[in-house]
């Protein structure tokens, strides 16, 4: 079973925190784990505006005003689910790697706002490129047309999406979506990408079925009527993010291997391309972690 314990929800008082603390409140409630606000104190330039943890107008509130707010936001949680508030001051990234290492959270729940392009990199990249925890991003809500539900009820199958280039990182992945089918009333939908020049004829399309016969592998027979498999042909980023956009994904999952920030500049980085086209949350599950846990 999923095990999650411990949510991790940095806020920056932003008009998407709201959504941010219903959803990871919502995880929390679906898998009776505990909820930590966090909210990071620290003073930055106007121009360092690119990232989900900065907001410009914090140069003007005071210690005591930054408590309400983290005790309005506490507000918000629903009855039944655990939650606390922390606060902290200091680098914004190091804070939040520091915090969730401290609580050993199981999920870091974060809100990327503004540009992820390379030349302005942002907190929630950061924390993807350093934390070796599983962290759910959310784009601002302009972008994102539907939100995700794991505890409220739902009037239909929630879809979710899971990349996999049949490698022991998009393993993970495909493990946690297949938990959360397992959980919830969730259709998972397996999703591999061939290079493009790839047809459906001769070898090419010995390809094609050969990567299906992997993935029916990876289907436990009690899941097979709510995991539909997909081959599709072109850039894995793009891809993804229209197969998503064409199920209406509720969100995506996917592996991520825990990266040196300048290797960026050598190699194409799927996982970051995903979440600049993707309109849905990205679930990533870093290599190095554990991302689904038996229960004891």
């Amino acid at each position: 079973m999923i095990a999650l314990r411990t949510v991790l929800c940095p806020v920056d008082f932003s008009a998407a925190t709201a959504r941010q603390i219903d959803v990871a409140a919502d995880l929390c409630r679906a898998f009776g784990a505990r909820l930590v606000l966090h909210h990071n104190k620290h003073s930055l330039g106007s121009g360092a505006n690119v990232g989900w943890m900065w907001n410009a107008d914090h140069h003007g509130d005071s210690q005591a005003v930054l408590e309400d707010k983290l005790r309005d936001c506490l507000s918000r949680v629903p009855e039944g689910v655990t939650a606390e508030q922390l606060m902290t001051e200091g680098p914004a990234s190091r804070s939040v790697l520091a915090v969730s290492e401290a609580l050993e959270a199981d999920l870091v729940v974060l809100t990327a706002h503004g540009t992820l392009a390379d030349d302005h990199a942002s907190i929630t990249e950061r924390v993807l490129e350093q934390s070796n925890r599983a962290v759910l991003v959310l784009h601002e809500p302009i972008v994102e047309p539907r939100t995700p539900h794991f505890a409220s009820p739902s009037p239909e199958l929630q879809v979710v999406v899971a990349p996999t280039d049949l490698t022991p990182e998009s393993r993970r992945a495909v493990e946690l979506g297949l938990e959360l089918a397992r959980a919830l009333p969730i259709e998972l939908h397996l999703l591999h990408l061939l290079p493009n020049g790839k047809t459906h004829r001769g070898q090419n399309g010995a390809a094609e079925e050969e990567a299906l016969k992997w993935m029916r592998a990876l289907v436990p027979p009690e899941l097979s009527d709510r995991i539909k498999l997909h081959v599709e042909h072109g850039d894995p980023a793009g891809g993804i993010a229209r197969a998503a956009e064409q199920l209406s994904a509720a969100c995506i999952v996917m592996g991520e291997h825990t990266r040196k920030p300048l290797r960026r500049w050598f190699s194409r980085d799927t996982s970051r391309e995903v979440l600049h086209k993707a309109h849905c949350p990205v679930w990533y599950v870093p290599g190095g972690a554990v991302a689904v846990r038996a229960e004891t």
